[in-house]
Parts: structure tokens; C-alpha cells; sequence
């Protein structure tokens, strides 16, 4: 079995989420005409969102279904349904 070694460097779509939002602090200091206490608040949270994005892996979620490990059936049209013995309660 081979495991992939994950590298520290940054996904490219990492970077692009970061130049959309540096550009969105960009044109709100703009608007602001100068930096204030909101524009504070918003850097402080595109830090912690890049720090986020940055620490959660970028993998696929398992396929596994929680519970009793039954696997979600898929109907012919895509949708998944509830596993035996799972009812919904929905309207």
C-alpha cells in the first residue's frame, strides 16, 4: 500500500481564495477611504479563514456511511437514498 506524502505548500486553489479575498479587503479599505475598526475586524477574519483553509485537508470525504457501516444506496437518477430501516420524517 503507498501512502502519498502531503506536501506544506499551499493548493492552488488555496491561493486563488486568497486573492479573492485580499482583493475584497483591497476594495473595502478603497471605499473606506482609509483604514478603520471594521477593516481591522474583516483582516482578522481573512487570516483566520486562510489559517483554516490552510490546516483542514483538501481531501474527498469517506464514502462510508455512519451508523451500523451500511452503504447509501444511489437510485438510477443520482440521488441517494436513507439506508433499511431509516425512515424520513420529512413532509
Amino acid at each position: 500500500m503507498s501512502v502519498k506524502q502531503k506536501s506544506w505548500k499551499p493548493t492552488n486553489k488555496w491561493w486563488a481564495a486568497q486573492c479573492t479575498g485580499m482583493a475584497t479587503l483591497a476594495v473595502a479599505w478603497v471605499n473606506a477611504g482609509g483604514w478603520n475598526k471594521p477593516l481591522t475586524i474583516a483582516l482578522i477574519g481573512f487570516v483566520s479563514q486562510a489559517t483554516a483553509a490552510y490546516l483542514v485537508s483538501n481531501a474527498e470525504p469517506s464514502t462510508e456511511a455512519s451508523g451500523a457501516g451500511e452503504r447509501q444506496a444511489s437510485s438510477p437518477d443520482g440521488l441517494v437514498t436513507a439506508p433499511s430501516g431509516m425512515q424520513s420524517t420529512a413532509a
